[in-house]
Formats: structure tokens, sequence, C-alpha cells
């Protein structure tokens, strides 16, 4: 019996070989590579899982292959790992064949060879479950902090709303909502360890009603107030979660002006059982890569962007059993089409 070492090489490892031993007993991905050509020998079963290839496609690859972004600190430890001979260990993300990007920490080591030669043992760890915990344990802490400070700010509303002016009375009611809705989704992250999509509280409201709160709320890039026009007529009517339906409009209106738009123009119809609306703003268009990708991870309209507002939009509308999509987009701006259908 052998440990398969690749295709076309006249190499082994017997059971009984310190190389085999160590690469079957290796419960975590473990790969053996070439210390001469730097291919790859062997993988264990577990490799082959996370990485995605198979015994015969990683016969013709080297680790430059998996970590094709980050080749200088490669090089720098397969260095290290061949002067110092004993275990030696890095964090270095690995590409997988489907082109997800794993964070890992490696290590690794020097082993002799029966036929003389030298080769490197490499066990993976992955560590998407660690960096998981430590995210929601960082976000658990934050949010704590956010709820007590959000709960402050809502105390200085409640004073404000006894003003004798109506006009700071109005910002106020305004303010005291945009901070409940905060300080709701600070009271779901902590009870859940992430930010949860709970069951809509349906209604039944007018577009225009939720027009009007955006235009009082939401701001420009510069921080001045948007430049916001809602033709959202008085029959516009939707059976949806205010507060989400309000949460959808609110970063695709931020969403436009942080990519550029000077404007940001709402509309909406009743077609059938569902409400559309439709966002439309005078920005420089999508890219390309973006308009049939919505709701993915690490997705945006702008360079330099995360694309969580996107991602939220997409999920808040799937959650009424609805969908997001981009109507049109180009040089003269994009629309985005939100249909959310009445409840049965």
């Amino acid at each position: 019996m052998s440990i398969p070492w690749g295709h076309g090489m006249d190499l082994s490892a017997p059971v009984g070989h310190p190389a085999a031993e160590l690469l079957a007993e290796n419960f975590d991905p473990a790969v053996l590579i070439d210390a001469g050509s730097g291919r790859f020998l062997a993988a264990n079963g577990a490799a082959r899982e996370l990485l995605g290839f198979s015994s015969e496609e990683l016969a013709d690859m080297t680790p430059a292959d998996i970590h094709p972004h980050e080749i200088a600190r490669l090089e720098g430890f397969m260095a290290n790992v061949r002067r110092e001979g004993r275990w030696s260990s890095d964090e270095l993300s690995c590409r997988t064949r489907d082109g997800r990007t794993v964070p890992a920490l490696l290590r690794a080591r020097m082993m002799g060879r029966e036929d003389g030669g030298d080769a490197v043992l490499i066990v993976i760890r992955d560590q998407r479950e660690r960096q998981l915990a430590e995210l929601g344990s960082a976000v658990r802490q934050l949010t704590h902090d956010l709820k007590n400070t959000l709960a402050t700010a809502q105390l200085m509303c409640d004073r404000l709303a006894a003003h004798e002016d109506d006009r700071v009375r109005l910002s106020s009611e305004s303010m005291a909502r945009a901070l409940e809705r905060a300080l709701d989704i600070c009271r779901q992250t902590v009870q859940a360890g992430r930010v949860g999509l709970p069951a809509p509280d349906r209604e039944r409201f007018l577009l225009a009603d939720v027009v009007e709160e955006l235009a009082a709320t939401a701001v420009g890039p510069d921080g001045s107030a948007a430049a916001l026009e809602g033709v959202a007529s008085d029959d516009v009517l939707l059976d949806a979660d205010f507060d989400q339906t309000y949460r959808i409009l609110l970063n695709l209106v931020r969403n436009a002006f942080d990519a550029g738009a000077r404007s940001v123009r709402i509309s909406g119809r009743n077609d059938g059982e569902s409400a559309v609306i439709e966002v439309a703003d005078d920005g420089p268009g999508l890219p390309g890569s973006v308009a049939g990708r919505i709701g993915q991870d690490q997705l945006s309209g702008r360079e330099g962007g995360s694309g969580l507002g996107l991602r939220i939009c997409h999920e808040l509308c799937r959650n009424h059993g609805g969908r997001l999509e981009v109507a049109r987009t180009g040089p003269a701006g994009t629309c985005f089409r939100v249909t959310l259908p009445f409840s049965g």
C-alpha cells in the first residue's frame, strides 16, 4: 500500500515511512511538497476536500497556485522552513478551486525522503471558525457600547419632543424613530450573536409615508440634506414591515450618493398583489460585473465599497418574499427595482 505522490513521478511512501504516517494521521488538511521542484507530492483527503483539487490536479501545481495573492510572504515562509528545518508557522490564505479565499494557519517542517531527497510537510489549519468566533465577540462588545450611546441620544430626543418649536418637535420624532431602529438592531445582534432578520411585522401603509420619513432623515455624502425626490402617489399601498422597508430604501439612497449621484428619485406603483418601488439616481452607473450579482458578499457599486448595503437590501426584500433587481444602469444613472408582495 502506498500514498500517491503525483503524476509521472517514480516515488512512493510505503506505510511505516515517517512522511506517509504524518500525512495519513493528520485530521487537519496536510500536503507534502518536493523541496527541490516545489511541486505537490501528496495530499490527504482533508486537504483535497478543503482545496477542492484532486490528486491529479495537485500533481501539476505548486503552493504558489494556492496562494497567488501572497507570493512574497509564501516565499519567505518556505525559505524559513528550509533554513530552520523544524516546525514553523505563518498565517496565509488559501485559494480554493472555486475561487474562495480561506484564512489558514500553515505549520510546516522539513522531512527526509527514502530516495535521499527532501520534502516539506505542511499542515493547514482552517481559521474561519476562529475568525468568526472572534468577530462575534467583537460585535457583541461593540453593540453593547453602541446600545448605551444610542440610549443616551434617545433620552435627548425625548427632551426635545417637549420643545416649543414645532419644527424641533417634528425633527425629534424622526430622530427618535431612527434611534429606536438602531436600538432594535443592537438588541437582535446581542441576542443572536449576529445581525439576524426577524419575520416582517407587516402592516398596511402608503409609500408616501416612507418617502416622507426618508426626506426628513437621509443625508448626502457631505453630511447635508439629501437631494431626494419622491413622486410616490398617495394610492401606492404596501403590505410590509415599515422599518425594514425604510432600511431597504435608505441603503439604496445612501449607496447612490456614495457612488457620486447628485439626486435620487423614488417612485412606485401597485402591480397586482405586489408593490413595486423604483429608486433611480443620476450617478455614474454600476460596473458590468455587479448588476447580475446583487446580494453577494463583497459586492459594491463603487470602488472601495464593501457591498454590505446592497446585501442588506437583497436580504430584506427576500425576507418579504420579494426581490431586488437592477432595472437599468449606465452613464446616465442606475435604477433599482424593489418588489414587495402582499401577504397571502
